[in-house]
């Protein structure tokens, strides 16, 4: 029988209350019912709604019906979907902004590395600070635990009391600020954190004030609270804050105001330092034109007062701290360079910091500050520098000059080892000129870097090696007008320093002798460019050997100024360089040839690290700017020249210190030819030294010779140093490869100190390739122009030469020769010509006797007159030749005259023997031109102990005057009517007639 009931869903379930439920079996079922229930609600909530569109809006605009909706189950949950859409655009626009807003903001970290601040110089040791370089900003940072805690207390106190508890910014002090801004427009507020006051400083924005300017400071001070502790922050903060002035930090603050360490601070002192900040300029004491005393105090006190309220500090430690007199302890502003010890070396150290590690534009650059510089300043030898200098200044001002510098260089390591750039670094018009670094003209002193040059690039060329020291057309010098050069004449050619020309030297000779012409031929012979860029490479600078157009004023010149060096430059005429690095050239020929780059730098410390982001290293092959720049053989063999004292023009004694205490030192002098710069250089293995005089302007010729005023230096320091050594020396060794030849030996005497004969053997490098058969030729040469003879050339100016006496065996010079270019092995004598008129001289002596002959009786009056031909008899271009006016009887000279005129030239001779005698007079002129006269004479000597006069015996002797006349060499006693003096005559050394005939020449 069918079952004809109804049948109940099956999802319908019946309590036993007897309630019917709806049982969703699935999701699908539980998502249809509560579609359903919606729809239904829906219905029902719009059941009796007005039909047109208006009415049923205004009808859901009642705040009755509104208020239905949302306290309903729909309108709480719609609620809450608004509410988690609002939340989530909130969280993407927050993304957003902060994208925006952090992408154009540079990293910050609490040190402050972009800040600056002071820079700390100390010397080698790291022990002794010479200065604090603090520019526009004086900072020193220094760990948290070497600042007073009293200092940390007041200035939580006083900016940020919740400073503890907050994560970087304040809600209630942002609120507060923009309420007092914007809506009652009163004084600006910040409401910023500490960490947002460490951002705006760090950043520069303490003048900034706008929207955006504080969404970026919120965020960066957010990333602060992230990356550090509340300690490094606040840290981070008292090394930036500014305390007025220059002063930045509470380290710098606290040397300025009470010369003390910040950590040593007072509650009273860290107080008034605590309120500046809020004002610098109307609360700090330096401030003179804007410090209001009262407000400070005021400020102070309150500064005192919340520390009491934040329970820093107790009532009682507060009201003590109020009654000291804290304004009596500041000390007064010190000016930026007070205190400073060795200031030129601590400036050149600074170039050397802004040139290597200066802020550029790029992305994430830092300024220069806080750091902590160790240079490679020695003290005891920057002291010993400073000593000589000073004691130098009374000789220096007696040649025109005022200032000096002094450089020392460690050559095996390129450190600076100590530098005095001036006499007097407090004088107001020049003192802080550092005349080490600035340009000067090396004159001589540049001749090393030419031969070093010409060894190096020459397959033929060794210390014993020709180049001719003769007058002569080179490019540059036409050599039309033989006289003297400018600035004083008008002459063109190539002159020497003390206007001789010696013939063919050696280089060693050439370059021991400073001689002028050589060194230019050197030059020109490799090319004027090589050799500055071969200098410029000793140097380790590039542009450092620049030439400029005359009449600039080089210390101000530009690129534009510049102008070609030429053959000039050779002897440092018309070209400029720096000292500094002028030592560090001659180092590097110390070192064998080995480029270093120069330093004053040893270790760089950023603020109050312990560990340097910057250290020296010993420099070595392969390193960057470590070359070899010049072979070692080439190297050693102008060490060598250099320090060797016989080829050494210098005087011998205080002047040849070449071989000081078994130090072997290579010296070099330089003047320039308008006498601005004087300079000495000298090196050996350990230290190369170079000084510098001259007149603080650069344009004022000084007197004397410069030897007397660089001696006192270079040698003063460079000896010091060696001994301060305390070892044994150590002097070059020479290559293996370096030959040992016959070389060229100069008999000519070249320089005021020089040994001659020069060595027949000498040096020359591994490459040399001597000139085959020529040391057994024999050749006549001329001696005033150092070319071979021809028919022309007269007897007396010819010399034969053999073996190693011959110059062009070894001549290297390109320039020898009548027209300038001619091979030195056929040029020919371009002084004479077959042409030329002889000088001619005519003898008169004696009296006329009875039968016609010339009679001299007990005295005889001897004379000649001179008349030159076409050659004069003194020529400034011949010096070593001036014409000469000779006297003999019977072949034995007894009277010698140096002359310029034509005379007639008169003397009285006392005849020594009786019967006829040969009286001669011979001349020669300038170029060795000569003319005799002679005569025959009776003689009658007087008898023993007559002198014609007052009886007493007198001896002839040889003379070298310039008198017309002889001149007794005693006086007549007025009683015993003798010789009672001896007198020193021409050179020699007159004994008493009366016990001696013996003549000594000094």
């Amino acid at each position: 029988m069918a079952d004809n009931r109804r049948k109940r869903p099956a999802n319908r379930v019946t309590t036993r209350s007897g309630r019917t439920i709806k049982v969703n079996r699935s999701l699908g079922e539980r998502f249809i019912a509560m579609k359903e229930a919606k729809s239904l609600r829906r219905v029902q909530r719009l059941r009796g709604l007005p039909k047109s569109r208006l009415k049923r809006a205004a009808w859901r605009l009642d705040p009755k019906h509104l208020a239905e909706y949302w306290f309903s189950r729909d309108g709480g949950i719609m609620a809450l979907k608004i509410a988690g859409i609002a939340i989530l655009i909130m969280f993407i626009l927050t993304l957003g902004v902060f994208a925006y807003f952090r992408k154009d903001l540079p990293d910050i970290s609490v040190t402050g590395k972009n800040l600056g601040g002071s820079v700390s110089y100390y010397d080698r040791t790291g022990k002794t600070l010479l200065w604090q370089d603090y520019s526009a900003v004086k900072r020193v940072p220094v760990p948290g635990t070497e600042i007073s805690p009293y200092l940390k207390m007041a200035t939580v106190a006083i900016e940020d009391r919740d400073f503890y508890n907050h994560r970087g910014f304040d809600v209630k002090g942002i609120a507060r600020a923009t309420i007092n801004d914007v809506i009652k427009h009163g004084s600006t507020q910040g409401g910023s954190t500490i960490t947002q006051q460490l951002v705006k400083i760090n950043l520069d924005w303490t003048q900034q004030r706008s929207v955006a300017r504080k969404v970026k400071e919120l965020i960066l001070a957010v990333e602060l609270e992230r990356t550090y502790t509340k300690d490094d922050i606040l840290t981070g903060y008292l090394n930036a804050a500014p305390y007025g002035g220059v002063d930045y930090g509470v380290q710098a603050a606290s040397s300025d105001y009470f010369h003390k360490s910040a950590k040593d601070l007072t509650l009273a002192e860290a107080a008034m330092l605590a309120a500046i900040p809020k004002a610098p300029s109307v609360y700090s004491p330096y401030n003179a034109e804007f410090f209001d005393k009262q407000g400070f105090l005021d400020r102070q006190h309150y500064v005192l007062d919340v520390m009491v309220q934040t329970k820093k500090i107790t009532k009682a430690e507060a009201d003590a701290a109020k009654k000291v007199d804290v304004l009596a302890e500041v000390f007064p502003q010190q000016t930026k360079f007070a205190g400073i010890k060795a200031p030129y070396f601590v400036l050149a150290a600074k170039n050397e910091l802004e040139k290597k590690f200066a802020c550029s534009n790029s992305a994430g650059c830092n300024k220069i500050g806080g750091w902590k510089v160790i240079t490679t300043l020695d003290m005891n030898l920057q002291n010993k520098a400073e000593e000589v200098t000073q004691k130098n200044i009374s000789t220096i001002r007696r040649a025109g000059a005022d200032t000096s510098a002094l450089v020392a260089e460690d050559v095996k390591t390129g450190q600076m080892v100590a530098l005095v750039g001036g006499t007097d670094f407090t004088n107001p018009d020049y003192g802080q000129i550092n005349y080490a670094q600035i340009n000067i003209s090396p004159g001589s002193s540049f001749k090393p870097y030419d031969y070093a040059a010409l060894i190096d690039n020459g397959t033929g060329v060794g210390a014993g090696s020709v180049l001719y020291d003769s007058q002569g057309p080179l490019p540059g010098y036409p050599c039309t007008d033989k006289g003297v050069p400018p600035p004083k004449g008008t002459g063109n050619c190539l002159q020497d320093y003390d206007f001789k020309y010696p013939g063919p030297l050696t280089l060693r000779y050439a370059l021991g002798g400073s001689r002028n012409v050589p060194a230019v031929k050197a030059m020109l012979t490799v090319g004027t460019d090589k050799v500055i860029k071969m200098a410029n490479s000793m140097m380790n600078a590039p542009n450092a050997y620049r030439c400029y157009n005359g009449g600039v004023d080089v210390n101000n010149a530009t690129v534009k100024d510049e102008a070609p060096c030429y053959g000039a430059s050779a002897i440092g005429d018309g070209a400029y360089l720096h000292l500094d690095q002028h030592v560090n050239g001659l180092a590097t020929m110390a070192r064998m040839g080995e480029e270093y780059p120069q330093t004053y730098i040893l270790k760089l410390y950023q603020s109050a690290s312990s560990k340097p982001f910057y250290e020296w290293k010993q420099p070595k092959t392969g390193d960057k700017n470590v070359n070899q720049v010049i072979r070692q053989d080439s190297a050693y063999i102008v060490n060598n020249m250099a320090s060797d004292p016989s080829a050494s023009y210098l005087p011998a004694g205080y002047y040849k210190w070449h071989n000081y205490n078994g130090w072997k030192s290579a010296i070099k002098t330089g003047t320039t030819n308008n006498g601005f710069d004087g300079l000495m250089m000298s090196w050996n293995t350990q230290y190369a030294v170079g000084s510098w005089v001259g007149y603080h302007t650069r344009n004022k010729g000084l007197s004397g010779t410069m030897e007397t005023l660089t001696a006192p230096l270079t040698k003063g320091l460079m000896t010091y140093a060696l001994d301060s050594l305390h070892t044994t020396p150590v002097n070059w060794t020479q290559p293996s490869d370096i030959k040992t030849a016959p070389a060229f030996v100069v008999h000519t005497h070249v320089g005021v100190g020089s040994v001659e004969p020069s060595p027949a053997t000498d040096i020359f490098p591994s490459w040399y390739q001597p000139k085959s058969n020529t040391t057994n030729q024999n050749q006549t040469i001329d001696k005033v122009s150092n070319k071979l003879a021809t028919s022309c050339t007269p007897e007396l100016a010819k010399q034969t030469q053999g073996g190693t006496a011959v110059p062009n065996a070894f001549s290297v010079d390109i320039f020898f020769g009548a027209t300038g270019g001619a091979s030195s092995s056929g040029a020919t004598d371009d002084v004479h010509s077959c042409s030329d008129a002889q000088p001619i001289v005519t003898l008169a002596a004696g009296d006329l006797g009875s039968g016609g002959n010339r009679i001299c009786n007990l005295t005889c009056t001897i004379s000649a007159a001179i008349t030159p031909g076409t050659h004069p008899f003194d020529d400034a271009q011949y010096p070593q030749f001036p014409g000469t006016l000779t006297f003999t009887v019977n072949d034995q000279v007894v009277k010698t005259i140096s002359t310029a005129s034509g005379g007639p030239y008169s003397f009285t001779y006392q005849p020594t023997s009786s019967g006829p005698a040969t009286i001669k007079a011979q001349v020669t002129d300038s170029v060795l031109y000569g003319a005799t006269d002679s005569a025959t004479v009776t003689m009658t000597s007087p008898p023993t102990g007559f002198n014609g006069n007052n009886g007493n015996a007198t001896t002839a002797s040889t003379q070298r005057n310039t008198t017309t006349t002889s001149k007794p060499y005693c006086t007549t006693h007025p009683n015993t009517k003798r010789c009672q003096t001896n007198r020193f005559s021409n050179g020699l050394l007159i004994v008493r007639p009366l016990f001696s005939h013996l003549f000594l020449r000094f």
